[in-house]
Formats: C-alpha cells, structure tokens, sequence
C-alpha cells in the first residue's frame, strides 16, 4: 500500500483562492423610512467617506456602476465636490443648486477582530492508484492530511450606510455592512450598493 502526505497548507491555499472570488461583504442589518421607495430612487448623490482619495474616488465609482445597472441615476461627489473629503457644508452647497433628490453616505463604522481557535485535524482518504505501476497497480494509495492546532484571526471592517431625502432632508434608510477583508473595502463597493439596493423595500 503506497502512502502520500499532502500538506494541509496546499488544501488551505486552494479553499481560499475558491473564496476570495466569491464576495467578501455582508449586510448585518438595516432600517427603512415608509417614505422611501426603491422604485422613486433617482438622481443620487453618492458620498464616500474613505480616508484617501483614492480610495473615495474607487467606492464611489464602484457603488455608481451599481446603481446604473438598477437604472438609477447617480453622481459621484468627487465628480461634483472634488477631491477634498466632503464637508457638511460642501455638500449642501451642491445640493443647493442641482436637482439630486437622495443622498447616499457611506462611511467608516470601525474595525472587528474575531479570534477562534481551531484544533488539530487528521485525515486519511483511500483514493485508488492514480499512479500505477505493473506491480503495484493493484495496490490502493492511502493520502493523509495532518492540520495542525491554530488561531484564526479575522479583521472585518464597518461600514454605516445612510440615504437622505434631500427635500425633506430626512434619513429614510440606513444599514450597516461588514467586509470581511479589509484590503478589498474599496473593491466591495459594487457588491455593497447591490446589496443596498435590493434591501430597499418598493
């Protein structure tokens, strides 16, 4: 009987290729005014919060291509107010003199550490001669996967998302996100805005 050891370090490199094509963001929760109407929505005005422009100048991009697909009309601030974080009053200002008729804000919520410990794990699969000789292709090749104990730590990032009816300048929705990797907050806007989107009840 042949016996092969496959690291457990090989199996975990493929699971977490498989799932980082997948999305890595959440909506936790999330609140709705009765005034609000997914199928009223036009003319937004989308307001990234981020600490750099670039990356502002990504979500907001990101969370437009989203809201155009839905066939809602949307401006990105950085378009209107420019490549300084937006202001209070400089978005005021814009609204003063345009026809937006929502505001849509999305802004850092916090950082969230989990830890969980996972324990030691060992597997062994009969799989068959993959690769048989004239004399042992009768033999069954045993394959044993050995995980050691660890501590698997998750950062997820926060994001509050808030949408104002700029008449009335109510907030008539807001909900909270959670990304689960905090280098792809910027490339998750697109699924956010989508998630945004859908929750909005018609």
């Amino acid at each position: 009987m042949n016996q092969r050891t496959i690291p457990y370090a090989l199996l975990h490199a493929v699971l977490l290729a498989a799932l980082c094509s997948c999305s890595t963001t959440k909506l936790t929760d999330s609140w709705q005014s009765p005034a609000l109407h997914r199928k009223a929505m036009n003319n937004v005005l989308v307001v990234g919060m981020l600490p750099t422009t670039g990356n502002r100048v990504l979500f907001e991009r990101g969370f437009i291509e989203a809201l155009q697909s839905k066939g809602i009309q949307a401006t990105a601030s950085y378009d209107v107010i420019g490549d300084k974080m937006p202001t209070r009053e400089s978005v005021m200002n814009y609204l003063a003199t345009s026809d937006t008729r929502y505001v849509i804000v999305s802004q850092f919520g916090g950082m969230q550490v989990t830890k969980e410990r996972v324990p030691e794990s060992v597997r062994t699969y009969y799989t068959g001669p993959y690769y048989p000789t004239l004399g042992g292709y009768w033999d069954q090749n045993t394959f044993t996967m050995t995980r050691q104990s660890y501590v698997d730590q998750t950062t997820s990032v926060l994001l509050t998302t808030s949408i104002y009816d700029v008449k009335t300048q109510d907030l008539v929705w807001v909900g909270r996100s959670k990304t689960f990797e905090v280098s792809s907050i910027v490339y998750e806007a697109n699924d956010l805005a989508h998630l945004v989107v859908n929750a909005i009840k018609n």
